[in-house]
């Protein structure tokens, strides 16, 4: 027997770059954070205090609540459910499926914002993707309605769509920036700003709003132009970098094939 109540006053385990985020856009959105959880007890007391809110730095003191939303790192995820029973939970990973639960909680689910956050950078969570599953249609259907009052976008997902979602986002984000880090690297032996590339950068992020990624592949690897790629290869100092190109360049030349 499932037990549905309007889910209002809130929970947050963890007080990092999601939970601060999810909890400041709650907070604006008429629900209640009633304590935040770390175990840094400053850091509690710091998100705490945006959230006009109670907290802790221990599990076995928690408060009553309608929801507990877990914003941890991974790897912790299993160790904080082991200490909690009987209450509506979700987590807001995109690699952990709903097996972590372990049929201990009625109402349980994933409650997955797809965002690279920083707490200390603004944006605007409307636009963010959230990702829903629930263990039952009826507790489903009721994280449905927190997301959609956050977002514009809001998508039920089962677990296995979401760890192929987050894989994606990985090379999607994750990877990019590392690439981003090395043009910067790149730049500076030669003294050039890497903001020179933005202009770049954008316009290949604004192709994709009506675009295939692959439909818009420019450079010499889509070319097959081989001279260059050579050139470049014996341009770079670093031969990890050197063997990263080559394997990208390999890979785009067999994709446009």
């Amino acid at each position: 027997m499932f037990k549905l109540f309007e889910m209002k006053n809130i929970i947050l385990v963890g007080s990092g770059n999601v939970a601060t985020h999810l909890g400041i856009a709650l907070k604006k959105c008429n629900y209640p954070i009633v304590q935040v959880y770390s175990r840094s007890i400053g850091n509690a007391k710091k998100l705490a205090k945006k959230l006009n809110s109670n907290f802790t730095n221990d599990l076995t003191q928690l408060k009553t609540a309608d929801l507990i939303i877990v914003s941890v790192n991974d790897d912790a995820i299993s160790r904080v459910l082991s200490q909690l029973k009987n209450t509506a939970i979700v987590h807001t990973s995109g690699s952990i499926g709903m097996n972590v639960f372990n049929d201990d909680f009625y109402n349980c689910g994933v409650f997955y914002p797809l965002q690279t956050f920083n707490k200390e950078v603004d944006l605007n969570i409307s636009e963010v993707p959230f990702c829903i599953e629930g263990n039952s249609l009826a507790f489903e259907k009721q994280l449905i309605e927190i997301a959609e009052k956050l977002s514009n976008n809001v998508v039920v997902m089962n677990s296995e769509q979401r760890k192929q979602l987050h894989i994606a986002a990985v090379f999607a984000c994750n990877f990019s920036n590392q690439m981003f880090s090395i043009a910067d690297d790149l730049l500076a032996e030669k003294n050039l700003d890497f903001k020179i590339l933005l202009p770049l950068i954008k316009q290949t992020i604004a192709k994709l709003e009506i675009n295939k990624p692959k439909s818009v592949q420019t450079g010499p690897a889509k070319r097959n132009d081989n001279s260059i790629i050579q050139e470049h290869i014996n341009l770079i100092q670093k031969q990890e970098i050197k063997d990263l190109y080559q394997k990208i360049s390999s890979n785009i030349i067999k994709t446009h094939e």
